[in-house]
């Protein structure tokens, strides 16, 4: 049997704290019975960010940036795991009101990815701790192969490991809407590349799925959302983003949801839960959703 761990989500911070830090989240999650939080590493993501940093919305940060977005912790309470949620390239309404281009995953540029990785550094240093898994995106550069993001998973691993003394993250793909992976069969052919370039990785790197997206995706395409959820490979699947558009699941989603928690159950390692939601109140609503089918306790149901 697989173990699942369930992640407290980024939710906004209060007034004035921008992306916060760890220990308030950590202990909210403690009162949610879950193992990880989620701690934002986009790039900057509104017009509060860019008035504060004076870097454009889409932009990158920079360690000056990464000194006021985030708040250090000074001790680490034992047993705190975080998960990052690198920048999603979604588009943004800059200072000026006007709408900025997403930011582009440049997954096979070596110089982007150098510059990535050392921004990710920067902000466990100031958060005090190294994540435990990060996620990435992947972008919707026609340029990029399934092969290069592989690689560069390779890489930012090794870098951000190699720097916090031989302590390697996770490092799992997010399917989404309008990228150049967003359906079951460009999932599939990202594990398979996975496998070939980088197979040192498959044990602990892979997909982070999230079903709202695939759902989504098939709706825009007319598609069937088994089809699309029997393309994906369950043993690359490292995690999962369980909600409805941010919002608590339900039964009588257009989600079969049956469907869903039936191929979970063949995922045959450990993996983690993401409720995505964006309001406080539902998480654990979200969370008794997912045990509701997987059983109590973060333990599958055989």
């Amino acid at each position: 049997m697989a173990r699942i761990s369930y992640v407290f989500p980024s939710l906004r911070q209060p007034w004035g704290t921008f992306r916060g830090g760890l220990l308030p989240r950590f202990e909210e999650a403690v009162l949610h019975g879950c193992r990880y939080i989620e701690i934002p590493a986009s790039f900057i993501r509104s017009r509060g960010e860019e008035k504060e940093t004076g870097i454009s919305v889409c932009g990158m940060l920079t360690k000056e940036a990464i000194e006021k977005l985030y708040f250090p912790s000074e001790t680490i309470p034992e047993g705190l795991e975080y998960i990052f949620h690198t920048d999603p390239s979604f588009s943004q309404v800059s200072a000026d009101g006007v709408r900025q281009p997403p930011a582009d995953l440049r997954w096979h540029d070596t110089g982007w990815l150098q510059q990535f990785s050392e921004m990710l550094i920067c902000i466990s240093e100031r958060l005090g701790a190294p994540a435990s898994i990060i996620e990435i995106h992947p972008g919707s550069n026609q340029s990029v192969s399934m092969k290069d993001i592989a690689l560069a998973m390779r890489t930012l691993r090794q870098t951000y490991g190699d720097h916090f003394n031989g302590r390697p993250p996770g490092i799992v793909l997010e399917n989404r809407n309008g990228s150049i992976i967003e359906d079951g069969r460009q999932l599939r052919e990202f594990w398979t590349a996975l496998q070939h370039h980088a197979p040192e990785l498959c044990g602990s790197c892979g997909i982070v799925l999230d079903l709202s997206a695939l759902s989504n995706t098939a709706g825009l395409q007319g598609d069937a959302f088994e089809d699309y959820l029997g393309a994906v490979p369950v043993e690359g699947i490292m995690g999962l983003h369980i909600h409805t558009r941010h919002q608590a699941p339900s039964p009588k989603d257009t989600i079969p949801w049956e469907t869903v928690f039936a191929t979970v159950a063949g995922i045959p390692h450990d993996f983690f839960i993401n409720p995505e939601i964006h309001h406080r109140d539902q998480v654990r609503e979200t969370t008794a959703f997912c045990k509701g089918y997987l059983g109590e306790g973060g333990i599958k149901v055989s």
